[in-house]
């Protein structure tokens, strides 16, 4: 082989090997969205200028102890019905028939009641206002002598006319969730 050839081979192999090592995947060219923050002109779109029901849809829990007592499910959730209001950004809670914890029984109590409370808070972020949930929920004995509550914020990542997301901490980017509660429009 020529010099000229084993030039012309070596600069053919270059290309070759540069055009194999500098390919990126599809998933590397998407470019990731950035969970926005939500001003309060958005909590129209949750309560609809009036009031508006949601359901909760997908429960997103990277952390879940099933031997946690104020553990929530989907299972308990997806029959219950959320209506948003534009007084006080309150919300109120229709329970469904299939209760989070009313099924406790440790041989010492049962949890005879459970309860609910929540509010939608515009509150300052790090680069802002936004939209947080609070979410409340836990049990009571009948005798009043055993109880527990979960409570727990949300931040708003997503948001249409028929879905939105709140999130815990621990993402920056739009489906990066850790922990969150989907609900989508009834």
């Amino acid at each position: 082989m020529n010099n000229h050839s084993k030039i012309s081979a070596s600069f053919i192999l270059f290309i070759i090997l540069a055009t194999v090592f500098n390919c990126s995947s599809d998933d590397e060219n998407i470019e990731q969205e950035r969970i926005p923050l939500f001003t309060e002109t958005d909590l129209s779109t949750i309560h609809g200028d009036s009031q508006k029901s949601w359901r909760i849809t997908e429960v997103i829990n990277d952390f879940y102890d099933p031997n946690y007592h104020l553990e929530i499910e989907l299972s308990c959730l997806a029959d219950d019905v959320y209506t948003f209001s534009n007084t006080n950004n309150a919300f109120t809670v229709n329970l469904g028939d299939d209760k989070c914890f009313g099924t406790n029984d440790d041989g010492v109590f049962t949890a005879d009641v459970e309860i609910f409370d929540g509010e939608l808070i515009l509150m300052d972020a790090s680069e802002g206002n936004t939209i947080y949930l609070r979410y409340s929920r836990g049990f009571i004995n009948q005798s009043g002598t055993a109880q527990g509550i979960s409570i727990r914020h949300y931040t708003l990542a997503e948001l249409s006319e028929n879905r939105m997301v709140f999130y815990r901490e621990g993402a920056d980017f739009v489906g990066e969730y850790k922990q969150a509660l989907v609900f989508e429009v009834i």
